[in-house]
């Protein structure tokens, strides 16, 4: 009797132990009703760009055209989980820029540089994002200008509003104008500044 009834407590602890796991007839786990869980937390790498345009301004004192060609490399951070946006439809993302801008007017030159823009992608249609952006950064200007003298150190400060545009998946293609001013920021003198527009379009790698 002792060992019959040891046996069915067995039994039941055995079927109390697999009673959590036991699923019905014909059904199966749904992971989709599980939590997600992100892989991306804190500061994160979410696109590599490279981009090029036309850039084209009026130099004040010497009356002369000024233009360049933009030239450069995007290295873009997702901020939004830093700053409590996790849930926002739009990104916004901390970007390196480094650029090295051939000059053709009023001579030949160059910019070369790196800038630091904060950008805010919104999403309006799921393949389709509007883009606003404000950076600036050191760069070094190698022609002589009545704007800002002799050839040297400068700041190159932009703003820009654009669009990019899904190609597939992981990639995109971006659309944009930039408004950009070279200064030295009092370092030295002259310091008149130079302004100039910007079209610009880049090819992203999405992550």
């Amino acid at each position: 009797m002792k060992k019959n009834m040891r046996r069915s407590f067995k039994l039941l602890l055995l079927i109390s132990a697999l009673t959590p796991l036991e699923l019905h007839a014909g059904e199966t786990p749904n992971l989709k009703d599980a939590p997600a869980v992100s892989d991306h937390r804190g500061i994160h790498l979410d696109e590599i760009s490279v981009g090029a345009g036309y850039g084209w301004g009026h130099l004040k004192y010497s009356r002369s055209a000024y233009e360049d060609v933009p030239v450069f490399v995007r290295f873009g951070f997702d901020v939004n989980s830093v700053l409590g946006m996790q849930d926002s439809k739009g990104t916004l993302q901390l970007a390196l820029e480094p650029f090295v801008n051939p000059v053709t007017r009023p001579e030949s030159g160059v910019e070369a540089g790196l800038d630091v823009f904060i950008r805010y992608l919104h999403p309006v249609i799921p393949s389709v994002k509007l883009i606003s952006e404000i950076g600036t950064g050191p760069m070094y200007l190698n022609i002589d200008t009545s704007e800002q003298g002799k050839g040297g150190f400068n700041f190159l400060n932009q703003f820009g509003l654009g669009a990019q545009f899904a190609v597939s998946e992981k990639s995109a293609l971006s659309l944009g104008y930039r408004f950009c001013h070279i200064s030295n920021a009092g370092t030295s003198r002259p310091n008149r500044g130079i302004n100039t527009n910007a079209l610009v379009v880049s090819y992203s790698i999405l992550y």
